[in-house]
């Protein structure tokens, strides 16, 4: 039977049985030499109350002496044991707080309290290394296997890692795609290089998962103390700058810090401070490029491109401040300014010209941005048959099922979509197919390279095949001299857009655009006409 009262673990029940033991053996001894008889005989002998009040006050002296005594010992005893059980557990306490639960790396802030050490060390012959490792495609990953792939990756390059890092230093994971490593005493330049580099180079294996392969790339920032600061904050904010100058330079980048970094960096914040200010005054405004019939060779529509001027600043590109907006949150905002104006613009055009306009995938994040579009064509009155919204193959990957819901709500109401810089991004047939697309937009840089190769010429003629086959309508973008052009119209190119036609031109340039269009052609060679901007 289970007794949890009657426990050999217990210091209790250890002390009870001594006790009890005591007392049986001081019975047995009390009855071999007949103590009990000797002391009644002797109570008998001696009437003294006095003594007898002596003794037995030293009787009980004595056994409350030993029953203190092994209380105390107990007692001793058992807050020993607490105070160890507390400090185990504190210290896995501390342990759990400065380490990253899923890979077991130290985490930011024992990542901060080591370095900060080593940093109270450096010297000019005494250097420390800080670098910064970005994970290329991770996301990518959870979007393709699932959050389970996600994890295994990452814990996997952290493996990679940790074998090639050794004991030379701290490698410690600071964010959710980050890893940050300290290296507290580098003897020259080439020892964090060469780390770099083999980390570079064991990131292009793939990783294994339970769905298939992943593969990842990772970008690397380079600081070093003293040379680039003396203090936690300025290091690591310097080799941040590092890791994004890496990341955006192409994938599995090293770059080491350099002093323009910085004012690289101040022009983004300025850039950002007078963005907010542009979209509150509603100064970044639609010029509109041309879409041309090949066949017809006239303009059928317009597409709306964001052009900005600041009076600080000058003509700032807009693939520098569209990637700002995305990455600041202020995309829907300057989203639905630029796409209402270019509504109420398109209003005054021939009833035939349709209006393209393209969509970021960080709007298409947004559930509520089909109806905002739908309830902006309402106010302005401008018919969603003549709207074609343009998307490129990156929404297809980050969130298909709220990008395909948007584009649903769309098409329901009559709004064309056409896939943007096909060829460029990640898409599969399969997703293109679920997608419903009306048009797929030839990029550019395939275009722009019809003279001089074979590769881009094989890459235009096969998706203008595969469109035909689907029966979806083509645009080659960046279209610029006559050959391009005749090689297009050759393999059945629907339309055109590019400098050849026309740049893009504020709203008011639009009449004398359509006026030169009935008055100015030229033919090329091959006998197709050329319209002149």
């Amino acid at each position: 039977m289970h007794a949890d009262w009657f426990d050999w673990r217990s210091s209790a029940t250890r002390d009870f049985v001594a006790l009890f033991g005591a007392v049986v053996l001081a019975s047995i001894l009390l009855h071999v030499y007949e103590v009990g008889p000797l002391l009644f005989q002797l109570g008998r002998s001696y009437a003294n109350s006095l003594l007898d009040d002596i003794i037995f006050t030293i009787f009980v002296a004595l056994f409350l002496c030993v029953a203190l005594t092994i209380f105390s010992v107990r007692r001793y005893r058992d807050l020993a044991r607490e105070s160890k059980a507390r400090a185990i557990l504190d210290g896995e306490t501390r342990d759990l707080a400065r380490h990253d639960p899923m890979t077991g790396l130290p985490n930011r802030r024992l990542f901060d309290e080591t370095l900060t050490a080593c940093l109270g060390l450096a010297r000019d012959t005494h250097q420390v290394a800080v670098l910064l490792l970005g994970l290329d495609g991770f996301k990518r990953i959870k979007d393709t296997h699932g959050h389970a792939a996600e994890d295994k990756a990452l814990c996997e390059f952290a493996n990679r890692v940790a074998n090639i890092l050794r004991k030379d230093g701290i490698l410690a994971r600071i964010g959710g795609d980050e890893f940050g490593i300290v290296l507290p005493d580098i003897s020259s330049l080439e020892v964090p290089t060469n780390l770099a580099r083999r980390i570079v180079a064991s990131a292009t294996d793939t990783f294994a998962v339970e769905t298939g392969a992943a593969e990842l790339g990772v970008g690397i920032g380079i600081a070093i103390a003293p040379i680039d600061g003396v203090n936690l904050q300025e290091l690591v904010r310097r080799a941040e700058r590092a890791l994004y100058r890496a990341q955006r330079d192409g994938r599995s980048c090293v770059r080491f810090f350099e002093p323009e970094m910085d004012i690289h960096v101040e022009r983004r914040i300025q850039i950002e401070r007078e963005l907010r200010s542009a979209i509150t005054a509603d100064i970044i405004e639609p010029h509109y490029q041309p879409l041309v019939s090949l066949q017809s060779n006239c303009i059928i529509g317009f597409e709306a491109l964001a052009r900005w001027e600041n009076r600080t600043l000058g003509r700032i590109p807009p693939d520098v401040f569209i990637p700002i907006a995305e990455e600041t949150g202020l995309i829907n905002a300057l989203g639905d300014q630029l796409f209402r104006r270019a509504c109420s613009d398109a209003i005054a055009w021939p009833e035939t010209f349709t209006l393209a306009f393209n969509i970021s995938p960080i709007q298409l994040r947004d559930p509520a941005l089909g109806q905002r579009i739908l309830s902006i064509l309402g106010q302005t009155g401008f018919s969603p048959r003549r709207l074609e919204i343009e998307i490129t193959e990156s929404a297809f990957v980050e969130r298909t099922g709220v990008a395909k819901t948007v584009i649903d709500v769309l098409r329901q109401a009559g709004v064309r979509i056409a896939l943007d810089d096909f060829g460029t991004g990640y898409a599969t047939l399969s997703q293109l197919l679920s997608f419903r697309l009306d048009k797929i937009k030839i990029d550019r840089s395939f275009v722009s390279q019809l003279d001089d190769s074979t590769e881009s010429r094989v890459i235009v003629h096969a998706i203008l095949g595969l469109a035909k086959g689907l029966g979806l309508t083509t645009t080659a973008e960046g279209v610029e001299d006559a050959c391009q052009l005749g090689f297009l119209v050759a393999n059945g190119c629907t339309e055109g857009q590019g400098y050849l036609f026309s740049d893009a031109v504020p709203t008011a340039g639009i009449r004398a655009l359509l006026d030169r269009e009935s008055g100015s052609t030229t033919v090329a060679e091959d006998g197709t006409p050329i319209l002149h901007a």
